[in-house]
């Protein structure tokens, strides 16, 4: 049975959900990249405090019994778990709903913004600034960022 990108990222994530949970941590993303011979399924991971190497090689061992075991992606691939990075740029709402509570830098047609990502819905970004509430279109939104090393 030969399963679409999107259908072998949704299987690797019912994989790995029980071994982060089990380890106090969360799928922040994953995601399938490459064809034929040079695919690479990158698995980003985080848990308060943040995610050292030794959880990201205690997970990634974990995820490759599981995976030779389920065997989802048809022939050779490359398996890289690691942390998110402080400055990913955030594209899928699972990464949004992920940075709630986090310092973001978004980029609007208006400008850059900085604060904390309060809220994450269909049409809107809602930051904290200064102690008040700005909220942004999605349809404005250009790019948003992780912003943790300051300012």
């Amino acid at each position: 049975m030969m399963l679409d990108k999107e259908a072998i990222e949704e299987l690797v994530e019912k994989l790995v959900e029980p071994i982060l949970e089990a380890r106090g941590m969360t799928l922040v993303d994953l995601e399938l990249v490459g064809t034929g011979g040079r695919k690479i399924l990158k698995v980003f991971i985080d848990k308060p405090g943040g995610v050292t190497i030794s959880d990201c090689q205690k997970v990634s061992n974990e995820l490759s019994l599981v995976m030779d075991e389920v065997d989802p992606i048809p022939g050779p691939y490359i398996l890289e778990v690691s942390s998110p990075g402080l400055d990913r740029v955030l594209k899928k709402e699972r990464e949004l709903r992920w940075a709630q509570g986090r310092k973001v830098r978004i980029i609007t047609l208006g400008g850059e913004k900085r604060g904390i990502l309060l809220e994450v819905n269909e049409s809107e970004i809602v930051l904290e600034r200064a102690g008040n509430q700005e909220h942004f279109g999605r349809d404005e939104i250009l790019k948003i960022q992780l912003d943790e090393i300051g300012e």
